[in-house]
């Protein structure tokens, strides 16, 4: 073996085989070059390749090192390169019996365990915790806790003792200990249910096979000598990111002296999954003669970048000693950009790139653009489309974020449901090209028949399938044509399996699964494994329910849509890569952008987990430190892991604040540390306002854009937008060129828009009339229809102008029966009655519909709730002076010709004359005064007051009887205040008599019910 290019840490590293060795590998130091010349160095002095094992985390770093390895001395196939996991499993398989497993074990996904998880909820007695409306969240930190549990090879037995241990102790406990004590003991449960489900099915999870494989090897010395017997030699890759049950693992199966670890204690970033740093100091109490070596030599970046890292991970306390050079000269400095805004950033940011390739001859490829959250990358994916740069954007996305998947759930839900899904309708409608005026006169006819008789559901299917000739659509052959194969797909339904029913449904039923392969792009080949993923998490459904009906899981798949779903490695394509810091961790490019270095993004705001191991059951060396302080060292070392992927030039990047806040956002504590104003290896530059947000899309391709345009032309032409349409088509057609040629330089818009146009004379022939407005001009509308279109004008015009039904909520129905029984007990109280809580809960129990609540545990959970607002009504009431005058009015209030109407809760009359309106409110998030005093809602009510009793109401506001808030919240009314934002509703009303139906993006969009056919999607 030749050393000579190799320095001297290298070297040392290479050749050291006189007992345990840790290897301080930095950021570019030749880590893997060191390994694999481990390997040939231990082959050369006489090591059989078979008795050699390298462990590493991950598939790609197994396969990469394997393959250096065999390139490198051609017989690396007799060494063993695997995965924990993989290596473990293999271990269970081999001795399930000592185990007393199936040997045909099944491995089940994170996503199987979340379904599991809700689909049982109501079987694991939980005492202390409480079951929200949505427990997606809860059975993720459950399922997260018990992985907590598992990394320490803690079991359930051993909280249960714990718990029982510290309750009865006799000493003095704080209420917060207490309920932390018993919501472990909720976890306890939660974590025999899961054990005993894997056992009685034949599965594994990932963290299965670490603890089974642990115990096994601690607990049966045959199978321990045997296993161990297999090995003279073993490696550990990326050391720094194992957890305990992963270091007691090496522990079981080396003997000390035969045990090389390489790890960077400054790139440990994965303590969210169990990544412990403390984890180097463990080896050091395991191996007293350990020996460490450092790789000093950075490789990768320029000095500048080195050193200016090196000062900011420096402020980490109890890091190894190691000092990294550069062996690449100075270089440029680090460019620190302050933009106004966010939208600046992303802005200068993309300008900036098309700069460096246009300019500096850069390759797409060369540039990463890194943020510590994925959605936090979306608007620079955004900004560098405007400059038709092409982008890459990598990692974890959710299913349902991808336009097909939402194409093959709406199908689904048709198959499963058809009398209750016009959301799905609509969208499938808008895919196959119905306009909007025949989907609105289908949904008119629907509403019509649905009133007439609830048997019908939402009445669409029923007018699809006997009426459609009544409703007067233009396009009837296609609805027909519709209407058959989802008869057929219904039919297929009733003798196949739900993962069968779906395999039809997108390859033979449908074209979707065709339409991608005949396309043949990278996108349309992600587009098939996400399909494919879909196919999965049936088939996940059916294994958990051990074959269940299509329709319970249709009904099931918004569970698993919350989880991520890995969209792969970045790829090899010649693109700018925006992905997280975490996804860019073992790569690296010619220019780094790390954005958003502002508070809150990096670091983030530390949450505190739900369930942690409690520090009497955690195994291992634990450093005495507050988790905050533990958090913001983790993110710090992110941040060095991001400046540490740079080679040539590295740019920090944040803005002064983002949009939809009102206070600006300061820079990044870790700037500050490196003192980013005043160091001499800093550029600092200001980049200029941006005037103009750039779009938002989701994926960030041509091809996504090309998907985009296309789409939006079908759109304009059905909604008569022609001018948009044609120039939507313009754009296609210029992006179908880019795609041919990479460049527009022989592209004509002139020549591409010389057409031969249809006589006028034909073309008056086939006129048959204007379309008519889809708004109807005798239009009446309500506080909360104008509430919506200011919220969103697109979400308004599918509830209110084309009606497309949405499900039913259980929050509605909780709010229906507050609303109920408050009238009847107000009404009794008006008629001199006494309103006393036993006449509330009977009229209660009267209204309760127990079936629209998806589990018995959070009904009984909901009408405890109610019996507490109840509680609070009438404690209300018993202290009230005033006089209720009215419940649940109806009005209607003309505005300039807009007519109004609905219904106030209430409106009380105090001593002295005046009057007071309340709404009833059981959400959680009470308005402020501020917008009490510019809701729409109130200043309705407030004009209607005024016009049937002359006066304004002298206080209005909302009551809110939900028991972790219960309060009344009143403003004073003013006749300048009920005018600005009456100002406001007469404008609104305009817009939407002129169909001005812009989508407006805001967080909330992802629990929008029409979500699934929103044009942003």
């Amino acid at each position: 073996m030749d050393l000579k290019n190799l320095n001297a840490g290298q070297s040392k590293a290479i050749t050291y085989t006189d007992g345990p060795l840790l290897i301080l590998a930095g950021p570019g130091s030749g880590k893997t070059l060191t390994i694999t010349e481990k390997v040939i160095h231990l082959i050369d002095s006489g090591m059989l390749p078979e008795k050699i094992l390298a462990l590493t985390f991950s598939e790609k770093a197994a396969g990469e090192m394997q393959e250096r390895i065999e390139k490198n001395i051609g017989y690396g196939r007799g060494i063993t390169v695997s995965t924990f996991h993989s290596f473990c499993n293999n271990i269970i398989r081999e001795f399930s019996f000592d185990l007393g497993i199936n040997s045909g074990a099944k491995l089940i996904s994170k996503k199987h365990s979340n379904i599991w998880g809700i689909r049982n909820i109501d079987s694991f007695g939980f005492e202390s915790i409480n079951i929200p409306l949505s427990p997606y969240d809860l059975i993720d930190s459950l399922l997260e806790g018990v992985s907590q549990l598992q990394d320490h090879l803690v079991l359930s037995s051993d909280i249960h003792g714990y718990v029982e241990s510290q309750l009865s102790s006799g000493a003095e406990l704080a209420d917060d200990k207490i309920d932390t004590l018993l919501k472990l003991q909720d976890l306890a449960r939660f974590y025999e249910h899961y054990r005993q489900y894997k056992h009685n099915n034949g599965f594994l999870d990932y963290d299965d096979m670490i603890s089974m494989a642990c115990r096994l090897l601690e607990s049966n010395n045959v199978v321990r000598n045997k296993v161990k017997s297999r090995y003279d030699y073993l490696l550990v890759d990326e050391f720094q990111d194992t957890n305990y049950s992963q270091l007691y693992l090496v522990n079981l199966l080396a003997d000390g002296s035969n045990l090389t670890c390489v790890a960077d204690d400054d790139q440990c970033i994965y303590r969210f999954r169990g990544a412990y740093l403390s984890n180097i100091r463990q080896l050091q109490e395991y191996y007293q003669n350990l020996e460490k070596i450092a790789l000093g030599v950075n490789y990768r970046s320029t000095s500048q970048i080195v050193e200016l890292s090196r000062q900011l991970i420096g402020f980490n306390p109890e890091r190894e000693d190691k000092e990294i050079l550069s062996a690449n000269g100075s270089g440029s400095k680090v460019k620190v950009v302050r933009a106004p805004d966010d939208a600046s950033e992303a802005e200068w940011v993309a300008s900036e790139v098309n700069r460096l390739v246009t300019e500096e001859g850069l390759e797409p490829k060369d540039i990463y653009i890194l943020t510590r959250k994925r959605a936090d990358g979306r608007k620079f994916s955004d900004a560098l489309r405007k400059y038709l740069l092409p982008v890459e954007y990598v990692g974890a996305l959710q299913l349902n974020q991808f336009p097909i998947i939402q194409e093959a759930i709406a199908y689904m839900q048709l198959v499963a449901d058809p009398f209750n899904n016009g959301v799905a309708f609509a969208r499938i409608f808008g895919r196959e090209g119905l306009s909007e005026h025949n989907l609105q006169r289908i949904n008119v006819l629907a509403r019509r028949l649905s009133r007439e008789d609830a048997t019908q559901g939402d009445g669409i299917y029923s007018v699809l399938l006997h009426h459609l000739a009544d409703t007067g659509v233009t396009q009837e052959p296609l609805v027909r044509s519709f209407v058959r194969r989802v008869e057929e797909l219904i039919s297929y339904k009733k003798s196949h399996r739900p993962s069968d029913t779906v395999k039809h449904l997108l390859m033979d039923a449908t074209d979707i699964y065709h339409s991608q392969l005949h396309e043949d792009t990278p996108q349309s080949r992600k587009n098939i494994r996400i399909l494919n993923s879909l196919v999965g998490m049936v088939e996940d459904l059916e294994l958990v329910d051990g074959g269940s009906e299509f329709e319970a899981v249709v009904e099931h798949l918004d569970l698993v849509f919350n989880l991520d779903i890995e969209d792969g490695e970045s790829t090899d394509d010649n693109t700018v890569k925006v992905m997280t810091i975490h996804q860019s961790k073992g790569k690296e490019a010619k220019v780094v952008f790390v954005c958003d270095m502002a508070a809150k993004h990096l670091p983030l705001q530390h949450t505190r987990k739900k369930f942690t191991v409690p520090a009497e059951l955690a195994k291992g060396v634990q450093r005495d430190a507050d988790e905050k302080v533990l958090h913001v060292e983790e993110e710090r070392r992110l941040a060095y892991v991001a400046m540490t992927r740079a080679k040539e030039k590295l740019y920090l990047v944040f803005p002064e604040i983002y949009e939809g806040n009102k206070r600006g956002v300061k820079p990044s504590e870790f700037l500050e540390q490196i003192d980013y104003a005043k160091n001499p290896l800093v550029e600092f530059i200001e980049a200029p306002l941006c005037e103009e947000r750039c779009e938002v899309v989701e994926d960030s391709n041509l091809k996504r854009k090309r998907d985009e345009f296309e789409r939006l032309v079908r759109i304009y032409t059905n909604q008569g937008q022609l001018k948009q349409a044609v120039e939507s088509l313009v754009v296609v057609a210029q992006i179908r060129e880019l795609e041919l040629k990479g460049n527009l330089q022989a592209f004509d818009v002139s020549d591409f828009l010389r057409v031969s146009p249809m006589p006028p004379a034909e073309l008056e022939a086939l006129v048959d009339g204007r379309l008519p407005p889809l708004v109807d001009k005798d239009m009446r509308f309500s506080a909360s229809a104008i509430r919506m279109y200011e919220d969103c004008p697109l979400k308004f015009k599918y509830a209110y102008v084309l009606r497309i039904p949405t499900p039913q909520k259980t929050f509605f129905q909780v709010g229906t029966d507050v609303h109920s029984v408050f009238e009847q007990m107000s009404r009794l109280k008006m008629q001199g009655e006494v309103a006393d809580i036993s006449k509330a809960k009977k009229l209660l129990n009267g209204t309760w519909n127990p079936y629209v609540f998806d589990s018995k545990t959070q009904e009984q959970q909901e009408y405890s709730r109610m019996q507490k607002m109840l509680d609070f009504w009438v404690g209300f009431e018993k202290s009230n002076p005033n006089e209720t005058v009215e419940v649940e009015e109806g009005f209607d209030l003309n505005l300039d010709g807009a007519r109004f109407g609905g219904y106030i809760d209430r409106l009380d009359r105090t001593p002295d004359g005046d009057f007071i309106v309340i709404d009833y409110k059981t959400n959680k998030t009470p308005y402020t005064k501020n917008q009490l005093k510019e809701d729409v809602q109130i200043a309705v009510y407030c004009l209607a007051v005024k016009e049937k009793y002359g006066k304004l109401p002298m206080q209005a506001g909302h009551m809110y009887v939900n028991p972790d808030i219960a309060e009344l919240r009143l403003v004073d009314v003013s006749e300048e205040g009920v005018e600005t934002v009456a100002g406001r509703i007469k404008e609104m009303a305009g817009r939407i008599m002129g169909e001005d139906f812009e989508v407006r993006e805001e967080p909330n969009c992802r629990f929008c019910d029409y979500k699934g056919i929103c044009d942003r999607n």
